[in-house]
Formats: structure tokens, sequence, C-alpha cells
């Protein structure tokens, strides 16, 4: 059964809990029970509880503490706060910890009973999800082909393998973890787009490759297969013998006869080029898709193989496809210095590589072409300044020239583009922050805000906290501080009017916020000033 920890400094509540709520049938045990937070802590710390139920005004540590404690304690813990303050802020602060349930005296019985039982169905939930977990991870263990899928999948993620992941992996399915040769095969369905809409044809020659190539490659020593793609299958050999990279290409044309002579469909096979660790399966993998994709233009149904040649073809082709992107994500980042040295990097390597001027020319007006599109380029003066740069590149003839063009229009506009958003962002936090001094009995989320300036609601965080080195919140706080204690000088001003001024709902909230942020009280405040 489950455990119930009611907590209040006013023992007949409890005990009126206690004797009115039919705890057995809820599916709950005899609740414990404690007079203070404190108390309660020590039973959260001794008792494994399920429920908490507490008052929110306690002496020493109050309900709203105690909850969060509670939480650092147990992840799923289910908590009921009780309070006699109507307010909003009190709920607020309670749903941020993740309370789950705020009820306002008077208790009604029937509210609670409805309560405990969402409970007790949440955490009934919360145990078939990891009892599920746990048989999904048993199944899991005793699937070798999904394992060996899924330790594919991760080899071929953007990000390389963590030692520790890779050794891990290597240990649960028998394999080398170090000093290993790799070996790649894709298998590719040609024309698969073409094939129809036929669900049946399509699971059925996806099927049928899958199959193919797993047969072919079955007596090999160590062997992993997956399914990519509808019309793709990789295998990984690892420390393939003699003979099995001598036999490789053989069982690859079974594969290929096979899928022709019974599903009328041809595959273009490559195999890769030899590599020496798991991290370098990803790098293995792209250059043979590329190579695939290029033999197509020849024709389909061919097996190929990645040499020299067709590795150098295919670096010189991610080089391009990788340049001008990675440059791209320095200039977002508004870091014109690091874009500096990468691109005097890129002219550096480029030089090395012997690259032709034209190649270089072409890569420096991609860059410059798209730097100009960005939206922080479109003013007048940056506008200028692409146009002359881009007459520039056309009439260099060495690649100094070039690099000096493209440096030069990177340190201008990027100059150019700072001081116009700064200005524009500096306005922009001016009317803001004019608007919250002006409506500071208001309580306005910064969704709304945002959504008053036509901005997001992250930007206006990022942008707000820069400009004015506070957070919204912190900066609505501490506004209302500051003006609350200008009207409690007027001792004509009351203390739930001043609450009321400053955008509190009510006079104990207003106390509750100011203690903690001032160390003392209104009314104390007050005092102090006039003493």
């Amino acid at each position: 059964m489950l455990q119930v920890l009611i907590v209040d400094d006013e023992p007949t509540h409890i005990w009126g809990l206690i004797r009115h709520i039919p705890w057995d049938k809820l599916g709950f045990a005899d609740p414990l029970t404690a007079k203070s937070g404190e108390d309660a802590l020590s039973i959260l710390q001794a008792h494994f509880i399920d429920v908490l139920i507490t008052d929110i005004s306690m002496p020493g540590m109050n309900g709203i503490e105690l909850a969060a404690s509670a939480k650092s304690l147990y992840q799923n813990i289910q908590i009921l706060i009780i309070s006699g303050y109507n307010e909003f802020e009190f709920a607020q602060e309670a749903i941020e910890i993740g309370v789950q349930g705020y009820m306002l005296k008077p208790l009604k019985l029937a509210e609670i009973k409805h309560r405990l039982t969402s409970f007790r169905q949440t955490l009934e939930n919360i145990r078939q999800i990891n009892e599920q977990t746990f048989q999904f991870q048993s199944m899991m263990s005793d699937s070798l082909h999904l394992l060996k899928e899924s330790f594919i999948s991760e080899l071929l993620e953007d990000e390389p393998l963590e030692v520790d992941t890779l050794f891990s992996w290597c240990r649960l399915l028998h394999l080398p973890e170090q000093n290993v040769e790799i070996q790649l095969v894709i298998a590719s369905l040609d024309g698969y787009a073409t094939i129809g809409q036929d669900p049946n044809r399509r699971l059925m020659l996806s099927s049928a490759l899958m199959q193919s190539v797993k047969v072919s490659l079955q007596d090999k020593s160590h062997v992993l297969v997956s399914k990519l793609k509808p019309d793709e299958v990789v295998a990984i050999m690892v420390n393939p013998e003699v003979d099995e990279k001598s036999s490789l290409e053989k069982q690859m044309r079974f594969v290929q006869n096979f899928m022709k002579n019974t599903h009328q469909a041809t595959v273009t096979i490559c195999i890769s080029r030899e590599g020496n660790n798991w991290n370098e399966v990803q790098q293995l993998f792209r250059e043979s898709r590329y190579t695939i994709t290029d033999a197509r233009q020849s024709g389909t149904g061919l097996i190929v193989y990645v040499g020299t040649e067709e590795r150098k073809i295919y670096e010189d082709f991610q080089q391009r496809e990788n340049l001008l992107p990675s440059l791209l994500a320095l200039a977002d980042r508004d870091d014109s210095d690091q874009l500096v040295e990468a691109v005097r990097q890129v002219f550096k390597e480029l030089n090395i590589q012997a690259q032709s001027f034209a190649y270089i020319q072409s890569i420096s007006i991609g860059l410059l072409g798209d730097l100009s599109r960005k939206p922080w380029h479109d003013t007048e003066a940056i506008i200028y300044q692409s146009k002359r740069a881009w007459h520039r590149l056309l009439e260099c003839t060495t690649v100094e020239e070039l690099e000096e063009v493209v440096l030069e229009y990177i340190e201008t506009t990027f100059s150019l583009a700072r001081k116009e958003r700064t200005l524009q962002q500096h306005h922009l936090i001016n009317r803001i922050v004019a608007y919250l001094e002006d409506q500071v009995s208001v309580n306005v989320t910064v969704k709304q805000l945002a959504d008053m300036f036509y901005l997001s609601a992250g930007h206006l965080r990022v942008l707000f906290k820069k400009e004015m080195g506070l957070t919204i919140s912190d900066f609505v706080k501490n506004l209302r501080m500051k003006k609350a204690k200008q009207l409690l000088q007027d001792p004509t001003i009351k203390i739930y009017e001043v609450a009321e001024r400053v955008g509190f709902q009510t006079p104990a909230y207003f106390t509750y916020q100011f203690k903690k942020n001032e160390g003392y009280t209104p009314q104390e405040y007050r005092d102090r000033y006039y003493r």
C-alpha cells in the first residue's frame, strides 16, 4: 500500500484528515504525521513516502520549502499543498517546484479523495512504465540482431562514440575492442523511389535485400548487418580473413543475381576501403554512399570499390559541402574574430592542397553571397559593401587578393551590423523597461511581453539580460521592491494598498516576498524608517 505523510502545525487538521478519509479503501496505509517542516523532513529521510500533504504556512520551514526538499529526495513523490491564502502567486511557486495539487481551506473531503485517487493512479502508471522499460531492456538483451542494428546506428551518428560506450558495446556483442580492421559493404536498391506505391512490393524488396545480404555473409567470422533505410543495407565486417575478403565480390554477385532473378530489381553495391578503428566507420560509410551515387551516373547494378581516387573525389566533395556551412555557423554566432581566423585557415589549407584559382574564387564568391543574404546584413551601408566586394572578387587575379577582399568584407560588414543591431536592441529594451515601469501593478508574463514587442520569449530573455544585466523576473521584482519601499515611506498609504500598487494580489504574499527579498516585513521596514 502507498504511504502518505501529513504535515500541519495544527493537530486538529491532521486528525481531521486521518479520521474522515477512508485510507485503506483508497489504497493507502495509515498516514504518518508531522507538526513542522523540520520533523517532516526527518520522516522523509527515514521512510519512503509516496504522497506528501502539507500546509503552506508553518513556523520555520514552510510548505513550499518542504515540498522542494521532498522532490529532491523522491523524484516521483505526489505533493498536495494546503493553504489558507487565496492567491495565485503561492500556487505559481508550488507549480514551479513540481507540486501536483493545491487546495484552499476549508477542505472538501470529496476533493481530497479525488486527489488521492489521482495520485494513486499516477504512481501506478509510473510503476507500470518502469516495469515495461525493464522488460524491454530484458527483451533487447535476448535479441542479438536488434542489438547489432542499434550498435551500427550509434556508430553512424555524427558524434563519435565515447571510448567507454564503444568498449561496452564490443563486450556486449563479443567483438574486439582495439586493433581492428573494418570493411563496409553497402547494398542499395536501384530506382526504389520509382517502384510505385504498392506497399507489398516495397516491403518484399526491402526484406529480400536484407535477408540476401545476411545469408551471403553468414560464413564470415564477425559481421554486423543492418537495414538503414527500406532500400539500403549496410554490413560491417570486423577483422575479415584474407579468404573472406577475396570471396566478398562473389558473394555480392549472389545478392545481385538473387534480387534480379527473383524480384526483377537491380542492386548497386559498394565495398569500402579498409579502416583501422571503430570510429572510422562513419567516414567509410560516407565515402561508400557517395561512391554509389557517383557510380549510378554510369549505370545501375554495379559493384564498386572505394580506392584512393574515389576517396579523393569524396573528400573534395565533402570539403565543398562542409566548408561554407561551417563558416556560416561561425557568422551566426556574431564572432567576427573567430570567423576571420577560420577563413584565414581555409585559404591556407586550400593553398597547401594546391587547389586551382577558379575553385578558390568560386568558394570566395559563394561565402560572400551567403553572408550578404543574412537578415542582419539588410542595411543600406552593408548592401553597398557587398556589391563593392563582389565586383572586386571578380577582378582578382591571385589567391592573396581573394583572401584580402573576403577578410576586409567580413570585418567591415560585421562592424556595421553589430553597431546597427546594438542600437536597435538598446531602443527596444528601453521601450520594454519604460512599459514595465509604467505598468508595475500589472502582472504580465514574459510570453505576453514578447508578443507585445513582436519577439519570441526566448529571444527577449536573452536581449533583456544582455542589456540590463538581469532577468526580466528579477528586474520586475527589484522594480516592485524599490517602488514598495518608496510607498512604505508614506505612512498614509496602508500596506495592503502598497501591495496592490506594486502588483501583488494579496498583502500576505506581498509580505512573504518582501521579507524574502529584504530580510524583514513591510511593517518592520516602515518602523525602521521612522525609528
